[in-house]
């Protein structure tokens, strides 16, 4: 249901989404810390809105460089934790990458630090781990699929996967009031 979910909102708002994504493909491209990790958070904030019901902007991207400092930590510390965990053995690698799903929307919603979030990302996240490996594997075969599609695939599949955890999120989270009012009115507040 979060995959469906997740293409619903990227198709309903789909160029917004595409030019997401490619913005997320450039920041990875260019100072990968340093810029996809607000990136990412902008794109966590545009899908979280989408799935809550309003239109999503590409000019919400940056709410994540107005929360720069959390933004590159959490980037800076979960590629860091996965990275370890897949250099031991992959399966470590792989369980790190699906506990650690959820900081970028901790920051956004209950305005964490990043060590917080993702410690909260990783408490709940085990709770769920048999519902949160499926939706993983499912998110794998569905990047896999966008980039073998010479991978322009990727400008809609990596959005899908952000709206698709915007909604895991709702659902195994739930939001405050303040972020739905933050959603409802567009500001973003830290």
């Amino acid at each position: 249901a979060w995959i469906e979910d997740g293409w619903n909102a990227v198709t309903a708002n789909f160029w917004n989404f595409v030019l997401l994504g490619f913005l997320y493909l450039a920041a990875g491209s260019t100072a990968p810390v340093l810029i996809q990790g607000p990136v990412a958070l902008g794109l966590q904030w545009a899908a979280l809105r989408q799935v809550s019901g309003r239109r999503a902007d590409v000019k919400d991207v940056v709410y994540g460089f107005n929360n720069f400092p959390p933004a590159v930590l959490v980037c800076l510390a979960t590629s860091v934790i996965i990275g370890l965990g897949s250099i031991l053995l992959l399966i470590p690698g792989l369980v790190a990458a699906i506990l650690l799903q959820f900081p970028y929307l901790l920051v956004i919603d209950r305005k964490l630090d990043f060590w917080a979030a993702i410690k909260e990302s990783f408490e709940v996240s085990q709770r769920h781990f048999g519902k949160l490996l499926g939706f993983f594997l499912l998110q794998l075969c569905l990047i896999i699929g966008g980039a073998l599609l010479c991978g322009f695939g990727l400008l809609v599949a990596i959005p899908i996967c952000y709206a698709a955890t915007a909604a895991a999120y709702i659902e195994l989270f739930g939001l405050q009031e303040d972020t739905k009012a933050s959603i409802a009115s567009g500001v973003y507040q830290r």
